[in-house]
């Protein structure tokens, strides 16, 4: 299941407009101009992950709330979830996230991330709640937490307080992938 630049840029207009908003009032809270706020919410531009992250912190709601395309999954205590039947957040760039835990309401949040050579989740760091842990499989990624650069190499790991300004970059020739752990729910609802 894809998540699409359009359904993001609908959910923006429609929570934007709900709370009364302008692309003016929005782009001085996102420090984003009116233009790229416009392209998102017709669906024209796919924004990068902190620039999702950055519109619903300024919108004031969790980045899962705009991105959740379905009602959460009612009983059953065991979920076997397909390659093909994963949600997939594909941001600037072809940033890939693939949720892999859905149906129970789970405290935390276990993806896949795939960043193609040469792309990043943004030009921004960002900061959300909970901690994080990486596992880089293939590829080479550079996870910037402040100003500490982190350098890693298939096989490595990375712990960090989410709340920390990070940003994760691919300087190589090949795919990073990588499995991800939120502590808290941040990119998709698990249910």
């Amino acid at each position: 299941m894809l998540i699409d630049a359009k359904s993001f840029g609908e959910k923006v207009r429609a929570l934007r407009m709900q709370q009364g908003l302008t692309l003016a009032d929005l782009a001085e809270k996102t420090k984003r101009s009116v233009s790229l706020l416009s392209q998102i919410e017709t669906g024209n531009v796919s924004p990068s992950f902190s620039s999702m992250q950055t519109i619903a912190d300024a919108l004031d709601v969790p980045l899962a709330q705009i991105i959740s395309q379905e009602p959460a999954a009612e009983g059953g205590e065991i979920y076997h979830i397909s390659e093909s039947g994963r949600k997939v957040l594909i941001t600037q760039g072809g940033v890939q996230h693939q949720l892999l835990s859905r149906g129970l309401p789970l405290s935390f949040e276990f993806n896949i991330l795939e960043v193609p050579p040469g792309t990043s989740t943004g030009d921004y760091l960002y900061s959300h709640e909970g901690e994080e842990c990486g596992l880089l499989l293939e590829g080479e990624l550079v996870v910037e937490v402040g100003r500490q650069v982190n350098h890693l190499k298939p096989g490595d790991s990375i712990t960090m307080k989410s709340s920390l300004p990070h940003k994760l970059s691919n300087p190589g020739k090949e795919v990073a992938r990588a499995v991800w752990v939120n502590s808290v729910p941040y990119i998709f609802s698990t249910k």
